[in-house]
């Protein structure tokens, strides 16, 4: 490790990229405990300041492909979530209703995450659906049968990648953010070929498309939503991006406020997304729906959001979202009864 902190951490006038087999051995001996909390620290420090780039980011990504246990979805070709592990601290999460608007719909999703992942250490959408009673599987052909049978599935770090989950309590003191934060998001366990990103920085958006595509993402949806999230702004134009030849500008369908200033529990966002699926009228309902036709966009049932809308509300009138909803709770109390 010495090598490699001796690379990058001598000043801003003298240090020097890893190359891809550095940046790759330099992560293997963080993630099989070969490296010193101290050293760990300094590097992941180091980086911070330096910013990884694209072969760096390269290397790193691939030593925690090698750990990841993935979930063959051949037949499906789900939509990925790449949505960071770190959760949200200002706005309640409108996701988990519109993972199941767009199942109804006919998308197939697949997410993945943990909890208490710093910088944010926020709520995450899947702490949402566990206040919405949707346990967690971790038995992954129970994973795969709920994606066949409900339209999604939620995979857990700690049984997709265990030697990265171990590195959450060390992530946790160092507190900020670090390079994970970038690419665990993109490991792509289900190994499918789509995916949705959430960025909160546009200069993030190429690099993104380049690393989406690195690990074998084909159709490439890069979306700077809410608090960095897929979700697109309620009140306000989202733009996304694509590694096509188009983008799409997501407009809100009128101008209703949001207020996010007060604080939501789990279980009242829980509350809120069962309204929506239920099709209750709401002041978030629409967002919803929104959020549902991004999602109906990134795994391709059209190409135009208006069909996108119009496709999700269908889902609503026809109760196909609840039903989608029921069955994935009823998949994961299944699991633990």
């Amino acid at each position: 490790m010495y090598k490699y902190l001796k690379k990058i951490g001598v000043g801003k006038e003298r240090w020097k990229d890893l190359t891809y087999e550095e940046a790759f051995e330099a992560n293997k001996k963080i993630l099989n405990a070969e490296a010193t909390d101290i050293q760990i620290g300094a590097f992941w420090g180091v980086m911070r300041v330096k910013y990884a780039n694209i072969e760096e980011l390269k290397g790193f990504i691939d030593s925690l492909r090698e750990e990841t246990h993935y979930i063959e979805t051949d037949e499906f070709q789900p939509l990925d979530l790449g949505v960071g592990y770190d959760g949200k601290d200002k706005s309640i999460h409108i996701l988990p209703a519109a993972i199941f608007i767009a199942a109804g719909a006919g998308a197939k999703i697949v997410g993945h995450g943990n909890e208490r992942v710093p910088s944010k250490f926020g709520l995450t959408y899947h702490e949402v659906l566990k206040a919405m009673e949707c346990d967690i599987l971790f038995d992954t052909d129970e994973i795969a049968k709920s994606l066949e049978l409900s339209g999604f599935a939620f995979y857990h770090q700690k049984i997709m990648n265990p030697k990265l989950a171990s590195l959450l309590p060390k992530r946790q003191e160092f507190y900020m953010r670090t390079y994970l934060n970038t690419i665990e998001k993109l490991l792509n366990p289900f190994k499918t070929t789509k995916i949705i990103v959430g960025v909160a920085h546009s200069n993030f958006i190429d690099k993104y498309i380049q690393l989406c595509s690195y690990v074998g993402f084909k159709d490439i949806f890069v979306i700077r939503g809410l608090e960095g999230g897929i979700e697109p702004f309620p009140n306000r134009e989202t733009k996304v991006c694509t590694n096509k030849i188009f983008s799409v500008a997501i407009r809100p369908k009128d101008k209703t406020h949001i207020d996010f200033a007060k604080e939501v529990s789990p279980e009242e966002n829980a509350e809120i997304c069962i309204s929506v699926l239920k099709n209750e009228e709401n002041v978030f309902k629409d967002w919803a729906i929104m959020t549902a036709g991004v999602l109906l966009l990134g795994y391709g049932l059209t190409d135009n959001i208006t069909d996108a809308v119009h496709l999700a509300e269908e889902s609503l009138n026809t109760n196909a979202a609840y039903e989608c909803f029921e069955i994935y709770r009823s998949l994961s109390k299944k699991s633990i009864s």
